[in-house]
């Protein structure tokens, strides 16, 4: 029996998977003008990767921005997502500094849900979900590999490492080589389905991986992301032509 997660009115691990849109904007301007283009479509959750933010790390302005997201997103629910360099993101960020922001971030009133990078050998993540989980938000815990997928046996691995964490999703993202990458993966993520209680999110990027974004109600993965204008990864789908697929199967 999976433990859904309720983030006002989207629930993560029970019917179709949810659509999450990404903010990339660098700017507050930026922000702000994904945040209302994004709205109009009327998605889950939107994710503000705030790496691509270049005043994340002076506070005033960091809780200006989000308010102002905020305001402009109303009942969508925000995922807060720092992804470091060392996994694929725009910025680089001593551990130290990672565990402080995602714990600001925990704090703060518009903020649904945090992403933390489960496997980040610097860091303690088992205390950092702890201490979001402290401030009362949930954590969704990843792990990104945009060279390669991993084999069956390390994938499994992995998924046991993040549950480990304590945290309530488990996001796992890879980049295929071939097909049988694809599928190896979408095998995975159906077994663990059979084994965790929690919600579990899983993709296969670039082009080959695309069919891994759409078959969340097969394979048990409860998000996938979609674009409205600018990707924060290979693959993502327009939220339109997503729902419209989604909606078929």
């Amino acid at each position: 029996m999976i433990k859904t997660v309720t983030l006002n009115h989207t629930v993560l691990g029970d019917g179709t998977p949810k659509i999450c849109v990404p903010v990339v904007g660098r700017t507050r301007e930026e922000i702000c003008s994904q945040a209302a283009e994004i709205a109009a479509v009327e998605p889950d959750l939107v994710e503000w990767r705030v790496d691509y933010y270049e005043d994340i790390f002076v506070p005033e302005k960091a809780e200006k921005t989000l308010r102002d997201l905020t305001e402009i997103l109303k009942e969508i629910p925000v995922l807060f997502t720092f992804r470091s360099s060392l996994e694929g993101g725009e910025k680089e960020i001593t551990a130290q500094a990672y565990a402080e922001l995602n714990i600001w971030a925990a704090s703060q009133q518009g903020v649904a849900l945090v992403d933390v990078e489960g496997r980040r050998a610097d860091l303690d993540s088992r205390a950092l979900v702890a201490a979001i989980h402290e401030a009362g938000t949930p954590v969704v815990v990843s792990n990104h590999f945009f060279h390669e997928t991993p084999g069956t046996e390390m994938l499994v691995q992995i998924f046991q490492e993040l549950e480990d964490t304590g945290a309530d999703i488990l996001k796992l993202a890879v980049m295929p080589e071939n097909e049988m990458d694809v599928i190896r993966l979408l095998q995975v993520t159906t077994e663990l389905r059979e084994k965790t209680e929690k919600p579990v999110i899983t993709m296969s990027m670039g082009k080959l991986g695309v069919v891994s974004r759409i078959s969340g109600s097969l394979t048990g993965s409860a998000m996938t992301f979609g674009t409205v204008g600018a990707a924060s990864a290979p693959g993502q789908l327009p939220v339109k032509e997503l729902r419209k697929i989604l909606g078929c199967l």
